[in-house]
């Protein structure tokens, strides 16, 4: 006698703590196999000698705050889920905020 399968869904619990962590820039690098996220928090020069640097330098050098790294396989799925997060924040039909990926 064979045991049915049944679908698990898997839920967030925010009732298990964990550090929030703040990004406001994210580099994408994918590979046959996977996709890495790296979420970095860009902070401009805090002062003239930090803007002569990166000014000489061309570089503007930010933390990394985290580093994700998911199947190929989800990588549709993701998109998908964030674009309907994007169309219900703006609403359909409505002009982007004017960021845009590179």
């Amino acid at each position: 006698m064979s045991k049915e399968e049944k679908p698990v869904q898997i839920i967030a619990d925010h009732t298990i703590q964990s550090p929030r962590v703040y990004s406001n820039y994210v580099q994408v690098s994918v590979s046959p196999i996977d996709c890495t996220l790296t979420f970095c928090d860009v902070v401009g020069p805090q002062n003239e000698e930090e803007a002569l640097k990166v000014q000489k330098t061309g570089t503007l050098p930010a933390p990394v705050k985290a580093v994700i790294v998911i199947p190929t396989q989800i990588i549709d799925g993701l998109i998908q889920a964030l674009q309907a997060q994007r169309d219900k924040q703006i609403g359909e039909g409505k002009p982007s905020s004017g960021t845009t990926v590179q």
